[in-house]
Order: C-alpha cells, then structure tokens, then sequence
C-alpha cells in the first residue's frame, strides 16, 4: 500500500542571515597566492556589503586537493554549520568545493539537514532548489571525472620521469630542494651532521645519545625543531646518502587515497650517482651490518635501556615476542622481578602465559647447565635463548645447537612468608587497625558483600573453600582459636555479650533469608557423621567438666 505525507520544506529565517564563503587552491605556486587573496576579499566585500547578511567568515585552504573533505578550514567551516553559526555558503564552482561526487553529496544533505544553503557562483546552484541536488550530482560527476583525467596524466608524467633517472620531488637533509634532482648540491654544515650520526652508530654510541649530543651543541632540522633519535636511525637506512636514488618506491591509488608503498604495482628504478654522495658505500654497508647485529640482540644492543640478565633473551612461541621485566615492591620493601610476555604487558591481556618470577629462570638455566647457583657469565656464553610455550615449560636453546626441556616452578610467597618469624602479627595487626576504624554499618556492608560473593561463587569453588577450611581446622588452631574467643568474651564482658547477642538476633530478624542460611548450615553439618561424633564428644566433655566443678 501507497503511504503518503505532507513534508515541509526547510523553514526560511526571517531577518539577518549569517554568511560565509569558502575558497580553495590546490597547488602553491608564485600565482596562485594571490588568486586565494582575490577570492577572499572578494567574498568579504561581498558579504559585508550586501543588506541582511551578517559576515561569518571567509574560509580557504591552500595546497589541497578537493578529492578529499580532509581540509583544516574545509572542516572548521563544517564544525561551525553544526554550531548554528552560518546559515549560507558561498563558494565559486563545484570543483573548489569537492572533486569527489560522493563527499560532495554527504556534505551538501548534511548542511541540508542543518537547514545551510550552499550556493555555486559559477553554475548558478542553490541546494535549497528543486532540481538542484540533481544538478549538483551531474555536474560534481563531471568534476571528479575531470580529477581523475589530470590525476592520470600527472602519474603517467612522473612515470616517464622515473624511466629517465629523475625523482618526483627531492627533500633531504643534507642537501639543497630540487624539482627532479638533477641539479642537487650538497649543503656542508648539514652533510657533517648526517656523517656524524654514522660515526657516532659504529663507535656504539645510541641514537638517544647523538640527538641530546646535537641538541646541546644548538644544531636543529631546518624547521627550528631538535632532531629526535626516530629521524637518526630513518637517516642511517637511507641509501639516498651513497648517491643512489630508487624511484617509485610508492604507488598512488584511487582517487583521494594516500599513497603506499609498492610491493610490485608499478616498476621501480634504481639509480646510481644520481647526486653527490655525503656517505661513501662502505662506510654504509657497515652501518647496516651493524644495524642487523643490533637487532639480533634486540633492546641489550641499545645502551640507552637499562637491561638485565633474561632482557631479550625470554622468547614466547605463542605470541612470537620477547619476555619484558616487571618489578614488584614486596612488604618489606625487597623488590621482586617477573618477566611478562610483551603482549601482556603492552595490553594487559592476550596471551595464556603467567609472570614468570626471576628464581624460576635461574632455577632452570642451572638445571639446563648443571650449576649448583646461577651464574651470570656462564649463562651469558653458553645459553643463546629461553623459549616457553606454555606456562609451565621452559626450552632452554645453547649456543651449540643443544636444546633441554625443563618445568618452571611458581614460588607462592605468601606461603612462604607466612612462616617467617613476625609476619602473621604484623598481618593481625594490620587486620585488627583496619575494622577497628570501621563503623557498625561498614562492617555489615562488607558482611553482605563478602555473603553475596560467596553465595554467587560456583559450586565446586565453595567445595574446594570448604575443604581448605576443614584441613587448616586442626587440634592447635582450635586451641588457638578458643583462646581468642575466650580473651575476646572477657573483654565484653556480660554486658557486651549480651549487646551482641541482641545484634545478632536482630539481624536475624530484619532479614529472615539470615536465618534460613543458618538453619541450612547447620543441618549440612548435622548431616557429616564426623559432625556428630565430634559435637557428641565435646557435649560429653563438657557435661563430665560441669559435674566436677559442681
């Protein structure tokens, strides 16, 4: 069925309207400047003298492509639209508006929706018309179709430039601009920088280190800008440096897509002594033999990284990715190392492998080795690499060839510590300052949390919960335990024994589920022969201790 409605069309503001205009060139040369200046004083004095129009400003981007909406003023224009701040935008023909059909489009019926006009001088276009979303469409098809055709002519240039020895450009430090780089000269004070930084990678010192060298020595790009270690280590790659240009190194491709690399799109040319050399091909060679050294010892290669023992030298088979080193402050202040896989500690998670404590590995390479303690000349000259698959085997790899299997063990430090002479105080202490300082209402918060856990928690959990109770419930713990519960009850004193058995009862009473809880409890309990022989026993006992005293 045919529904129909009345629509209306997008209300008219009465009074001032707020204008603004929008202007583009997408090459910068000696002209061109001054044709962006002509446009915008046009449209401001246009603006600003027509009546009812209120001046909301000119915007204009220079050196951009209209095939993209990726335009710093393009989108501030945009963002005020959105604020209600422009009612009406001028601009001088679809081409300086958008390239692209479908961006023009987008744009245009957003704008549309914000209740913008946008007009186009030059085809006489308002997107408020009837037709003129239509018109718009054929005429921006038209416009991109044109792009395309200077886009293709543009590659096939470069092309023929590649196939004759000449770059698309050329940009480097250490040398002059130029065109094509036939005609590129070397600028001394930044080619001693450039063989700087090779001197200083081949006597071991770090990139971090050559760049705080320039920095103190006031030497910075040619944006004003320090030169950071990233720039140093992209100049020791370059081959650009020996005189030898590759081109075509990067493929362009649709339209209004950002150039990648080429990985067989297109030919690539190398050419040799294109430009004078600042580095001479041996002095480059060993820079990248130095280079594969250094990444084949991975982060011990750089000196401006704290490393230890196991630092790239832990290997996880899963991930593919070296162990990291994670240091933990115990309670009395000794550090604890563990090394993490690199996924987990870059995100957190991952990767099924645990911390690996530090005593662990030892324990393993002296297995490995034979060592009654772990050295660590030893294990620097004869192990080449731990790798771990999972997380309870440890793959020990010689630099022989040799490799063993061993099981890591994970130390628990709270059993371990338990037993030291002290801690358990310390722990009651702590314990018994934290609840002291808790109100009434507090302690039955966390009761109910603590309950609400409990009760949420899987039934095997509260099995095995159970049976550690049961098993740490020994002769001496009771004992212990009594004398406590002793010590506590004549502290309250009949009074206070009183007052808390009323607490009780009362929470038994607001809430009846307590009560329930108890009842089922106790008959789980009744329920164990054991229970009752023991219940049975301490009953008699303490009927044979009442007749004695009596």
């Amino acid at each position: 069925m045919v529904m129909m409605e009345r629509v209306t069309p997008p209300p008219q503001r009465a009074g001032t309207r707020k204008v603004a205009a929008y202007a583009r060139i997408s090459m910068e040369t000696d002209r061109t400047p001054k044709s962006l200046s002509a446009q915008i004083s046009h449209y401001s004095e246009l603006i600003q003298s027509t009546p009812g129009w209120e001046y909301a400003g000119v915007f204009a981007d220079s050196g951009i492509s209209g095939t993209t909406t990726n335009r710093p003023q393009f989108q501030s224009m945009l963002d005020c639209a959105r604020t209600g701040e422009i009612d009406l935008i001028l601009t001088k023909s679809i081409s300086r508006f958008a390239r692209n059909t479908v961006d023009l489009l987008e744009t245009i019926r957003e704008l549309k929706t914000l209740g913008v006009e946008v007009r186009f001088e030059k085809e006489n276009i308002s997107t408020f018309s009837a037709d003129g979303e239509l018109v718009l469409t054929l005429l921006a098809s038209f416009a991109q179709a044109e792009s395309e055709q200077i886009s293709q002519n543009v590659k096939w240039r470069v092309r023929k430039g590649f196939e004759q020895g000449k770059a698309n450009g050329f940009h480097l430090y250490g040398y002059t601009d130029s065109a094509d780089a036939t005609d590129v000269e070397i600028v001394e004070a930044e080619a001693e920088v450039v063989r700087l930084v090779y001197r200083n990678y081949l006597a071991n010192i770090s990139c971090e280190q050559t760049a705080a060298q320039l920095e103190a020595d006031g030497v910075r790009s040619r944006a004003g800008e320090p030169i950071r270690p990233e720039t140093l280590r992209s100049w020791l790659r370059m081959e650009t440096y020996t005189g030898t240009l590759t081109l075509g190194r990067w493929v362009k491709g649709r339209l209004g897509e950002h150039s990648k690399p080429n990985t067989g799109e297109a030919d690539m040319y190398r050419v040799e002594n294109a430009i004078p050399a600042i580095i001479d091909h041996e002095t480059f060679q060993a820079v990248q033999e130095e280079r594969t050294r250094r990444r084949s010892l991975g982060a011990r290669a750089n000196k401006a990284i704290p490393t230890t023992t196991f630092t790239h030298m832990v290997y996880c088979l899963a991930c593919e990715k070296y162990y990291r080193s994670s240091v933990n402050v115990a309670y009395d202040g000794s550090r604890r190392r563990k090394w993490v896989c690199a996924t987990n500690r870059e995100k957190g998670h991952g990767c099924a492998s645990k911390r690996i404590p530090q005593p662990s590995l030892e324990q393993v390479v002296c297995e490995a080795l034979n060592l009654e303690a772990f050295n660590e000349d030893v294990f620097a000259k004869l192990v080449q690499r731990i790798d771990v698959p999972d997380s309870d085997t440890a793959i020990v790899v010689l630099k022989n060839g040799t490799t063993s299997t061993h099981t890591l063990h994970y130390p628990s430090y709270r059993k371990d510590h338990w037993n030291t002479p002290g801690y358990r105080e310390r722990h009651s202490q702590k314990l018994r300052a934290y609840w002291a300082n808790l109100t009434d209402e507090e302690r039955a918060t966390i009761s109910k949390q603590r309950s609400k856990t409990r009760q949420a928690e899987p039934a095997e959990k509260k099995i095995s919960r159970s049976n550690r109770a049961k098993a740490a419930w020994t002769p001496e713990r009771r004992a212990r335990q009594s004398e406590i519960a002793k010590r506590v009850n004549a502290q309250l004193g009949e009074e206070g024994r009183r007052e808390r058995s009323r607490k009780a009862q009362q929470a038994i009473a607001a809430d009846p589920s307590v009560a329930e809880r108890k009842r089922r409890k106790m008959l789980d309990h009744w329920a164990n022969p054991d229970y009752r022989a023991s219940t049975t026993e301490a009953m008699k006992g303490s009927r044979r201790t009442t007749k004695v005293g009596e």
